[in-house]
């Protein structure tokens, strides 16, 4: 029996504006998705790091803390990638790469901006222990990741992942469970 596979679904890559007009980058960053946010050191180390975000005019919001290693490394270079991916078993994937520069966001501006990033993944609707309220505390600088450019990959509807989706061949991603 000879198996036809097709070709990857051809990433697409977007320019300025073209990056957050897109509907598959609007579907990511509407989605409450962890992303890796990625900064130089100084040693040229790439730091990249799990994070959350919210959308922002023009712009990706994330909240930090303003002793951050991303943070000093921002200062000493505003450039960095932002990836949102949502990947599930077998070829169930798309996502975006997001490349620009970031703008360190502090004081009182930076506080709205922080709630907004917080209340994507923390429900207003229950009182949080101090734990969680010191946690968050904790971020009091947001992060504006301005676009230059991104690179999309979405191999949701490929013939490839049509295929395995109907033998039910794809082995399940497995989560971690949290340490004791």
């Amino acid at each position: 029996m000879v198996c036809v596979v097709s070709d990857p679904t051809p990433s697409r890559r977007l320019a300025r504006d073209a990056v957050l007009g897109d509907p598959l980058v609007q579907e990511l960053l509407e989605a409450r998705l962890v992303g890796v946010f990625a900064t130089l050191d100084p040693s040229g180390t790439i730091h990249a790091v799990p994070m959350w975000y919210a959308a922002g005019e023009g712009c990706v919001l994330l909240a930090t803390g303003s002793r951050s290693r991303k943070v000093r490394n921002l200062e000493h270079d505003a450039r960095a990638s932002l990836v949102l991916h949502d990947s599930r078993p077998g070829f169930e994937i798309c996502g975006v790469s997001i490349a620009g520069r970031a703008e360190i966001v502090r004081g009182l501006e930076a506080g709205p901006l922080v709630d907004l990033v917080h209340r994507r993944y923390v429900s207003s609707d229950v009182d949080p222990p101090p734990a969680v309220r010191e946690f968050l505390a904790s971020d009091d600088v947001v992060l504006q990741l301005r676009p230059e450019s991104a690179v999309t990959w979405d191999e949701r509807r490929s013939a490839a992942s049509e295929a395995l989706r109907k033998t039910g061949g794809a082995l399940p991603l497995v989560p971690t469970d949290p340490r004791p």
